[in-house]
């Protein structure tokens, strides 16, 4: 019998499975089981895996701890019906409510539903408006009866509705037109509607729903509806306004977010919500185009926040501008616009709108050709398939030290991963690590993995890479990886891409079903997972996440504690402890000032035991490793193996300088980081050094001889402190470098083997790299290092 949490994570990442008809049975301390969605069930939350009961799905006991029944692979039950559209890792599945007379709202799973005609069907998008701002100002129990009446009279398929909060939820719950003929695209009860203000409803059958977070309280939510001429996906959202601190810059984060994760979702596309923009962004970054426009042509400026005409927008409004920020967008397809109007646009006799935006509706219709009039749909090309959801720059303070990554390398990075989708387009290609992550600091690689059918060929792969990036420049093919891929430069930023063949299996479900795949490319593809899993194990608090790892890892990177290959911690191990650190300090860490928030991270792990493994799950039993990180998802594994002794003792006693730091400043209230960031004195630290050079002499050799190097330097490192030199540390920068040549510096600690100590470590090491030797260098030789 497997355990709770093989069968909820089978569930949640077989694609063969729908988890929205999945139940959980939740075991309460004196009263009957609690049923609980599996969408909704949070690993490593306050809800710990033995107290799961049992699974049902469609209503058949698929799993029971009580009795020992484990009938899940025998089953049909719970089984998806047809192709996902909504996939991991961009959409976490969430489970449809409908009305049921006996029980009430309940997993909507069999409630007929009767499909949009073949002729066509409406969608209707409205920011409510909320009542958590101005509340004495905007006659919020008046208006939110107009709105709901206004919504019944719109005669809408799908309805896409923001800013809705308790109080217009209970009402759009207890209406009887909306109990009789809708289905809510998540649970009323659960956590998506208060975070965020999103809800769908949908009168046509709904095959699946799925969730994103955008950022803190800003998400997409999605379903997955049936129509008369085959399924289609509708989604809404709602981007930072103004009101927010850098509201454009988060909506280009946001947009690009969005273009990532949509590319990957095939078939018919509708795309609403309040976008806070009114220009043609929201478009034009999305790949599609605009109803509006398509239908009212170019030249239409209808706003639907219009301050001037409606006072209820002028009690929010900043600039006092009209603007057409509520958009329903249309992917390019059968799918045209054959009408689009404005709901709620005229007041009552005494001058009161129903919202301070106007809704829109749109009526879509199959078969007739693009009109000429909507340039949108000649000039923009739907995203290809692409799964990059990233997050926007965490600026890193400190005069000096290495910053995250910017807008403008951030959309860089992106459209390197498009050109190479492009490249290899019957694949799929994920971009993974910090980039995905949202902390990346400025120059990090664009770390890719793609999903090919069938075999992979990597001279093939190369020569397709390489013709469609004219740029790229020292690209070479990576043999001893796990898997084959190409390390190249293109468009300033260096690119390592993994290449995983799926054979049979379809590109677009590798990441979910990797297991299939086998050791080498399960673990490739978890390179994706874990990115996603560690964004999930924070929920709303990631974008705090992500700030204090992009801060850690400046640090880590000015205190040469950050490389691999040279014995520091990876980055996923640094986001990693990141994500601890937030989420165990509670809620308030993610709000929490800056200094405060890393006093609390290096507090933690220079405490830390270390023969305690580090996960984001359950901690297991100590580990006979120096270090242990564990990757998020399967294969679960270390991702810190090639960590030594001295490098662990090495770590906390940086780990307790910096908090040392922090708390001097927080006395005297002096700026931390210049001592933060400034250089180890490491001169003090080894009496002598292993210098090791790089320069295999050959044209054309340098780059692929220095990643020879690089994957076996932690075995030179290893071997060093086998001869004596049990606190070596290898500096992950050159010292000095060369048009085909690189000198990088080893401290060989307090008490150092001797010259003859080094050579015969080197004798072997350097066996098979032409053009590489290590050799003993004293105290002064080498120069201060940074």
């Amino acid at each position: 019998m497997r355990t709770s949490a093989e069968i909820y994570h089978r569930v949640r990442w077989d694609p063969r499975f729908d988890p929205a008809r999945f139940v959980l049975g939740i075991g309460q301390r004196g009263a009957a089981p609690q049923r609980m969605p599996l969408p909704s069930f949070v690993p490593g939350g306050d809800i710990p895996w033995h107290r799961i009961l049992f699974v049902e799905a469609d209503g058949e006991l698929l799993w029971d701890r009580a009795t020992g029944v484990d009938r899940i692979d025998t089953s049909d039950a719970g089984r998806t019906r047809g192709a996902r559209l909504l996939r991991p890792p961009f959409f976490t599945p969430r489970t449809p409510f409908g009305w049921d007379p006996a029980p009430g709202w309940r997993p909507a799973g069999d409630v007929p539903r009767p499909a949009a005609g073949a002729a066509g069907l409406r969608v209707l998008t409205w920011n409510t408006l909320w009542d958590r701002y101005d509340s004495d100002r905007i006659e919020t129990a008046r208006r939110r009866p107009l709105l709901l009446a206004s919504l019944a009279e719109a005669d809408a398929d799908v309805i896409a509705l923001q800013e809705v909060e308790a109080g217009l939820l209970t009402l759009l719950m207890q209406a009887q037109w909306v109990r009789a003929g809708y289905t809510l695209g998540t649970d009323p009860g659960g956590e998506d509607v208060p975070d965020s203000g999103l809800l769908l409803l949908s009168r046509l059958p709904v095959r699946e729903a799925g969730w994103h977070a955008l950022g803190r309280h800003k998400a997409v939510t999605a379903v997955t509806v049936d129509t008369g001429t085959g399924p289609l996906v509708v989604a809404t959202t709602h981007l930072s306004s103004d009101h927010s601190d850098r509201g454009a810059a988060l909506r280009r984060v946001q947009l690009d977010r969005l273009a990532e994760g949509l590319g990957g979702v095939a078939g018919e596309l509708v795309v609403v919500g309040d976008f806070n923009d009114g220009g043609a962004a929201p478009a034009t970054r999305l790949g599609l185009r605009d109803v509006w426009t398509e239908v009212h042509g170019p030249g239409d400026r209808t706003p639907t926040f219009d301050p001037g005409g409606n006072p209820l927008a002028a009690v929010s409004s900043l600039s006092g501008r009209a603007a057409r920020l509520d958009r329903i967008l249309l992917r390019p397809g059968r799918l045209h616009a054959a009408g689009a109007r404005l709901r709620g646009d005229t007041p009552t006799a005494d001058g009161l709108y129903v919202s301070d935006h106007y809704g829109v509706t749109a009526d879509l219709r199959t078969g007739a050709a693009e009109p000429a009039d909507a340039p949108a749909a000649r000039t923009a090309k739907a995203p290809g398939p692409v799964s990059a959801p990233v997050s926007g720059p965490a600026p890193v303070p400190g005069p000096g030290g290495a910053a995250a990554a910017g807008e403008d390398e951030h959309a860089r990075a992106l459209a390197v991963v498009r050109r190479i989708s492009g490249a290899l387009g019957d694949g799929v290609v994920h971009l993974a690590g910090s980039r995905r992550m949202g902390c990346a600091l400025a120059g990090a690689d664009v770390d890719l993995v793609a999903a090919l059918p069938g075999g992979v060929d990597p001279a093939g792969v190369r020569a397709r890479v390489t013709a469609a990036l004219s740029d790229a420049t020292r690209t070479r093919q990576v043999t001893g990886a796990r898997v084959p891929g190409l390390r190249l430069r293109t468009g300033g930023l260096d690119v390592d891409l993994a290449v995983v063949a799926t054979g049979a299996l379809d590109p677009a479900e590798a990441v979910a079903r990797r297991a299939e795949l086998g050791g080498a490319a399960a673990t490739a593809l978890s390179a994706v997972s874990d990115a996603e899993a560690v964004r999930a194990a924070v929920g709303d608090r990631h974008a705090a996440v992500a700030r204090l790892a992009a801060r850690v890892k400046a640090w880590a990177a000015a205190r040469g504690l950050d490389a691999a290959p040279f014995g520091g911690l990876p980055g996923l191990a640094w986001s990693v402890l990141a994500a601890r650190t937030v989420r165990e300090a509670g809620a308030a860490a993610g709000d929490a000032a800056e200094p405060d928030s890393l006093r609390g991270f290096f507090g933690t792990w220079a405490a830390w035991d270390w023969r305690s493994p580090v996960g984001l799950a359950a901690a297991g039993p100590q580990a006979p490793s120096p270090v242990v990180v564990l990757t998020p998802t399967d294969p679960v594994r270390s991702c810190t193996g090639h960590v030594t002794a001295g490098f662990r003792d090495l770590l906390a006693e940086e780990c307790y300088r910096a908090w040392t730091v922090l708390e001097h400043a927080a006395e005297t209230g002096t700026d931390p980081w210049p001592a933060l960031l400034s250089p180890p004195s490491l001169h003090r630290r080894h009496a002598a050094w292993a210098v090791l050079t790089v320069a295999p002499g050959r044209a054309g050799e340098f780059d692929e001889t220095l990643g020879r190097v690089r994957g076996r330097l932690h075995a030179l490192v290893a071997a060093l402190g086998d001869a004596g030199a049990a606190d070596a540390h290898a500096w992950p920068r050159p010292f000095e470098t060369g048009p085909a040549s690189a000198r990088f510096a080893i401290g060989l600690g307090r008490t150092p083997p001797d010259a003859a100590g080094v050579a015969a470590v080197a004798a072997g090491w350097c066996r098979g790299l032409r053009g590489v030797d290590v050799t003993w260098a004293e105290h002064g030789a080498v120069p201060a290092l940074r």
